[in-house]
C-alpha cells in the first residue's frame, strides 16, 4: 500500500479532547495531581518487518490512541516523534505530533522519508537521542551553527547540555534488539539509572508473530524505570477504548514514577 493510501479500511474517527479528558480520569483516579507533567517522546521501530503496519496506517492509529498522552502530560501539550532502525545514523527526530495533525501522521511524515526505512533493529542510539534531545547527556551540532559561533568568540569544543526536563519515552518496536547491541542498550539506561536521570522508558513490543521480547522483558526487571507492554494484535489495540488503553499502559511502576 503507497504512503497516499487511505489510513485503514475502517477509519477510527476520535475525539481526541474527550480521549484526553477520559485519561485525565484514569490519573485522577490513581492518585495523579492535575499539575504533574513530563515531556512526551514517541520512538517507532522502522526497520522491514513493521512495514506492512506503517503502509496500512496501523502505527499512525496508535499515534493517534497516544496523543491524548501529550495533550495531558506534556507542558506544550505535542508529542515528539523519534524514528530507529539500525545504527546511530537512523535515530531520527520527525518533529512533534498534535491533535491536528495525528491522522495519518506515519503515512505523511514517515513512510519511505525517514533515514533507516526498512533496515534492522538497534534500541541503543535511539534512547541515547531521546536522553540528550532532554537534557539528561550532552550533545554535539557537529559542523553546526552552535560549533561555529563557539570558535569565532574562541569558545572550546566541550559537551553542550539542554535543560534537563522530566521525560517519557514510548518507545514501540515489532522485534527483537540484534544481539551485537544488547550490552549497548543495557550500558545506556543503566548508566541514566545511576546519573538519576529523570525518565520512564515505556518499552512496547508490537508484533502478532513468534516473538518473545525476551530482551525487553530482562530491561523492565532489571531497570526502575523501565515498564514493558506486549501487544499481540495491534489492529486491534488501537480500537479500544480510552479506558482500556490507559488500563494497558498506565501500570503501576509508570504510576509511581508520575506520582514521586
Amino acid at each position: 500500500m503507497s504512503k497516499h493510501a487511505a489510513v485503514g479500511r475502517q477509519p477510527l474517527k476520535l475525539d481526541l479532547n474527550k480521549s484526553a479528558q477520559s485519561l485525565r480520569l484514569s490519573l485522577d483516579k490513581a492518585g495523579v495531581a492535575s499539575d504533574i507533567k513530563a515531556e512526551l517522546i514517541f520512538d517507532i521501530d522502522v526497520s522491514g518487518s513493521f512495514e506492512h503496519e506503517h503502509e496500512e496506517g496501523t502505527t499512525s492509529k496508535l499515534i493517534e490512541r497516544l496523543v491524548p498522552y501529550g495533550i495531558v502530560l506534556d507542558p506544550d501539550g505535542a508529542m515528539d516523534v523519534f524514528t530507529f532502525s539500525h545504527g546511530a545514523s537512523t535515530a531520527h527526530r520527525v518533529g512533534t505530533v498534535t491533535p491536528a495533525d495525528a491522522e495519518g501522521y506515519i503515512l505523511r511524515n514517515v513512510v519511505d522519508q525517514v533515514p533507516g526505512w526498512k533496515g534492522g533493529t538497534t534500541y541503543s542510539y535511539v534512547l541515547e537521542s531521546n536522553l540528550r534531545y532532554f537534557g539528561w547527556l550532552p550533545f554535539e551540532e557537529r559542523g553546526g551553527m552552535l560549533n561555529t559561533i563557539s570558535r569565532f568568540f574562541g569558545g572550546g569544543q566541550g559537551p553542550q547540555f539542554r535543560d534537563k526536563k522530566r521525560s517519557i519515552v514510548i518507545f514501540v518496536t515489532d522485534g527483537e534488539n540484534e544481539d551485537g547491541d544488547e550490552a549497548r542498550t543495557m550500558r545506556v539506561l543503566a548508566e541514566s539509572q545511576q546519573r538519576g536521570d529523570n525518565v520512564y522508558f515505556l518499552f512496547i513490543g508490537a508484533c502478532e508473530h513468534n516473538v518473545e521480547f525476551k530482551f525487553l522483558k530482562t530491561i523492565a526487571s532489571r531497570f526502575k524505570n523501565t515498564g514493558v507492554v506486549i501487544i499481540r494484535d495491534l489492529e486491534a489495540f488501537v480500537q479500544k477504548s480510552d479506558a482500556e488503553i490507559s488500563a494497558e499502559l498506565l501500570g503501576k511502576e509508570l504510576i509511581d514514577w508520575l506520582k514521586a
